[in-house]
Parts: structure tokens; sequence; C-alpha cells
């Protein structure tokens, strides 16, 4: 279901956010060799543009070369940032859907993979970046055991989180980090909700705009149709003013519009110590005063 990994797979790695250096993603290069692998660089990954990895069209060579090339296994996301946007218009939708394999990615990697997962039908791990989780030269090990089971294929069931709403439900995961899908609203390439579980992050926003964001969200089609909501984190978002209310203050006023359940401070997030969730796949979730739940099915 995850496309499982096996040692000795190649695995190609792109930049299509912002750009990196090789220094940079070297501790992420070495703990995917660790795990058995055999990591491909893509040719333009160490380039610059501007704020990005190289052009447009040089950072779309590299995803399409990967996802055409049957020796490459899955795909990695060297780097967050900005810039996955400017390349959904010069992929190669049907040629992706004929040669699926999953697109690891986190933050701006969030455009990227509901894309694939709204064209595509693919699954992608959301969470793990190569420079992002490398910083302290180390995997946080909460973090590390998640990546094991999004590569091997593991079932999974997270116990984390505060209940909004009480209640269970099931549904194909779409979301990521906040900012980022709201860019994609109103584009061929914003994800179907109908069905849908919605995951939402954030990092150094102000409340009042993710308050704002949250409301654009509201307003896409079949967002009536949702049946479920988990929050993640929102790390390092702070309150522009008393008024505009915390992030639990905000979660709460948007709650009351929904009667679906409703999870929040779920370990998804820009901190070091999260899980990883697979974007496009079915999970569960169950919020109850008892405690909440997110399990794959």
């Amino acid at each position: 279901m995850y496309y499982p990994l096996h040692k000795g797979d190649k695995i190609g790695l792109v930049s299509p956010s912002r750009y990196v250096t090789e220094q940079e993603i070297s501790k992420g290069v070495e703990y995917l060799r660790s795990l058995g692998f055999n990591p491909v660089m893509g040719k333009n990954a160490f380039k610059s543009f501007r704020f990005m990895a190289g052009t447009p069209e040089e950072r779309a060579e590299d995803i399409m070369g990967f996802f055409l090339d049957p020796e490459i296994k899955a795909i990695f996301a060297t780097s967050g940032g900005d810039g996955s946007q400017y390349i959904l218009p010069l992929l190669d939708f049907a040629a992706i859907k004929q040669n699926p394999k999953p697109l690891w990615g986190f933050s701006d990697t969030t455009a990227l993979q509901n894309a694939l997962v709204e064209k595509c039908g693919l699954i992608c791990p959301y969470g793990l970046t190569l420079n992002y989780d490398f910083r302290s030269g180390e995997i946080n090990p909460t973090l590390g055991n998640s990546v094991s089971n999004m590569i091997f294929g593991n079932e999974f069931c997270y116990a984390y989180g505060q209940s909004v709403i009480t209640g269970t439900a099931e549904g194909k995961l779409v979301g990521g980090c906040l900012s980022l899908l709201r860019n994609l609203c109103g584009t061929p390439y914003f994800p179907s909700l109908n069905g849908a579980i919605l995951l939402v992050e954030d990092e150094q926003e102000t409340t009042y705009k993710l308050d704002l964001m949250l409301q654009q969200i509201s307003q896409c089609k079949d967002f009536d149709k949702l049946r479920g909501i988990i929050f993640g984190r929102f790390f390092e978002c702070t309150v522009r003013r008393e008024s505009d209310g915390t992030i639990d203050d905000v979660i709460a006023y948007f709650a009351k519009q929904l009667s679906i359940p409703v999870v929040k401070d779920f370990p998804m997030g820009h901190e070091f110590k999260r899980v990883m969730l697979p974007l496009g796949a079915d999970v569960k979730i169950i919020s109850s005063s008892q405690g909440c739940q997110v399990c794959s099915l």
C-alpha cells in the first residue's frame, strides 16, 4: 500500500524547493545509506536560481527523470523552503501515473505531494527532508521510528493529540503545511476534500493569518464532505495582538461550524519530534476524551 522499499533499492534525491548544498544534506544521505538504500542525486539538485534549487524546468527535469527510471523505487526531497509550486505545470502527470512511486517530503513539498495525490493517486509520505531533520547530526528517535514504518510499509497507530470534536472517521489523508495547501486553492492541483481526512500544520505564521487560511480552505469545493480533521503543531506561530487569539482559540472557533471528528496538537509539524503520515492513503482517526489515535488502514 505504501510502496514498501527493500534494502539495496535505488532512491532518487531531488531539490524541488529552496537550494541546498551537498554539506547540508550529507547527514541525511548517510542516514538513507545506513538503512541499506542506494541514493542517486538528481543532476540539478545543487543548482540555484533566485531562492530556489534551479529553474522550474531543471527541477521538473529531475523529478520526471526519476519517475520514468524503473531502477528508482522512491524519490526523496532534499529540502522544503519555497518554490515547489512552480514545478506543477511542467510535470507529465499521465506518465507519472503510469510509473507510480512515493515522493517523500515535508513543508513546501506539500504543494507537489498533494498534486501527485490528486492527479495520479500516489501515496506520498509526509514529514521528512534531508537537510531539516539532520541539523543536530541525527534524526529524532520518534521520527526515525515513524520513517521506518513508512519505508517498510508497516502498519501504524499513533496515540497522540487532544480531542476537539469526538468521533471516529476513515478517509484519504490530504493536506500538510496549511500555507502551501492554501496556495493550491482554485488550481487543478488542490486535493479533493470529498470523503477525506484533512491534515494541517504550519510554522512561523501569525494566528490571524492561520485563521484566514482556514477560512479559505473551508470555502473550497466539498469542504462540507470532509470526514475528519487533524490539526498538527504550529511551530513558532505567534499572536500579533491579544485580540487575535492563540492557535487554540483559532481552532476552537473554526470547529464551531463542524460536526466531524477533530483532533488537535497531533505531533505533526515543524518540531523535530514528529511522526510521518502518508498523504493519499486511507487512515482512521479516533477522537475521544480518553485519547486520540491516527492509524493506518
